[in-house]
């Protein structure tokens, strides 16, 4: 298995932004033609193991993978299914006194109002 290979280049394509396996995938192929899909869905699930790709998962019922490992939101856009990350330092108010964010996997879903 290539994993190695095809860190560097995976962690290039999914720096700001949300993609799926397929897309990661077409992105590859650009790059190395004898490129198999299998192999990409191992190294992707690798890297997501060695916490240098973060999943996040059923957004528009697909996995997208990103190289921002950090605690952030993601805001679904869900006419378009686009995901923008809010950065981790947003102020969430009402947290209890010496609250410590370890982890966190927030996903908001919202749409343009017409107003």
């Amino acid at each position: 298995m290539k994993t190695h290979y095809y860190r560097e280049d995976i962690m290039k394509i999914c720096d700001k932004k949300h993609l799926t396996v397929e897309e990661i995938f077409e992105e590859l192929s650009k790059i190395y033609s004898d490129a198999w899909k299998s192999t990409i869905y191992r190294n992707v699930e690798d890297m997501v193991e060695t916490w240098d790709l973060k999943k996040v998962v059923w957004v528009g019922k697909k996995a997208y993978f990103e190289a921002n490992c950090g605690n952030h939101i993601h805001l679904v856009d869900i006419n378009t299914w686009e995901i923008i990350d809010l950065p981790e330092d947003i102020i969430i108010s009402n947290l209890p006194e010496n609250f410590k964010v370890k982890n966190m996997d927030v996903k908001l879903f919202w749409e343009f109002s017409s107003k």
